[in-house]
């Protein structure tokens, strides 16, 4: 069961870790661009449908719209994740090619200079936004030196699947129904039912109610004084047995009644 991951699409948005990858990560895909690089140990990713292993030296490729999930395993790991906006102007230059799914790459001495420079407290946002592409560019252009970058491959409905989940997950109260997405958007209920089944793996109403439900456990959690029932109206659901149903879907369990 995938999740749209919404944090990770702000423009400008780019995220430099350098953690020890002790919880897992769900089956999750979003627009940005995302590197992973193991530096200590082994990693277990699943991308798109297939099983791999990062080992010490090896780096990870993943593109736009492609399904990810991690395992805990400890492993020493620095991840990057950005605005596609900071890569493909870079990736452009290079032919329009971009890395493989797995490669080989063992500068962790840049790596670990780049993160420092990334985790300088900065304040102004054009400040922040600058120095981020030039971490981008001056990694990308290592990167470049040193595998061999491949076919950029396209992604069909890329822009208009964006558009959708942005909008529901903006708008999780409002009528998320496909007849209701497929007046704002101006496309058949048929073709888009298709497309989202396509990129989210699952009927859209159930891609729905987990974005609700992930949603109420926030606000749950936020405010432990808050009744479960007024949430729950309040993210868009109908009934609390709905709720209920989604709830447990995501999260295993049902959450203490307030």
């Amino acid at each position: 069961m995938s999740f749209y991951e919404t944090q990770v699409e702000q423009y400008a948005y780019l995220y430099f870790s350098h953690v020890k990858k002790d919880v897992e990560t769900p089956l999750h895909f979003h627009g940005s661009i995302e590197f992973l690089f193991c530096v200590g140990g082994s990693q277990e990713i699943c991308i798109g449908d297939e099983f791999y292993t990062l080992n010490k030296g090896d780096g990870c490729f993943i593109n736009s719209y492609v399904m990810h999930s991690l395992k805990p395993s400890g492993a020493e790991m620095y991840a990057i994740v950005g605005d596609v906006n900071f890569f493909r102007p870079v990736f452009s230059t290079f032919g329009d090619t971009v890395p493989p799914y797995l490669f080989k790459y063992e500068n962790t001495e840049l790596l670990s200079f780049l993160h420092t420079i990334y985790s300088k407290n900065r304040v102004n946002p054009a400040s922040i936004t600058e120095t981020n592409q030039a971490i981008v560019k001056l990694f990308l252009a290592d990167l470049n030196e040193n595998i061999t970058f491949v076919k950029h491959k396209k992604y069909e409905h890329s822009e208009l699947i964006t558009d959708i989940l942005q909008y529901a997950s903006k708008n999780s109260a409002s009528d998320l129904s496909l007849s209701a997405i497929s007046s704002r958007f101006g496309y058949s209920r048929t073709y888009l039912s298709r497309i989202l089944h396509q990129y989210l793996g699952m009927n859209w109403n159930i891609w729905v109610g987990n974005l609700r439900a992930r949603t109420a456990h926030m606000l749950i959690e936020s405010n432990k004084n808050s009744s479960v029932l007024d949430v729950a109206l309040g993210c868009g659901f109908e009934s609390l047995n709905t709720f209920y149903r989604a709830y447990r879907r995501v999260f295993g369990k049902t959450p203490l009644s307030k």
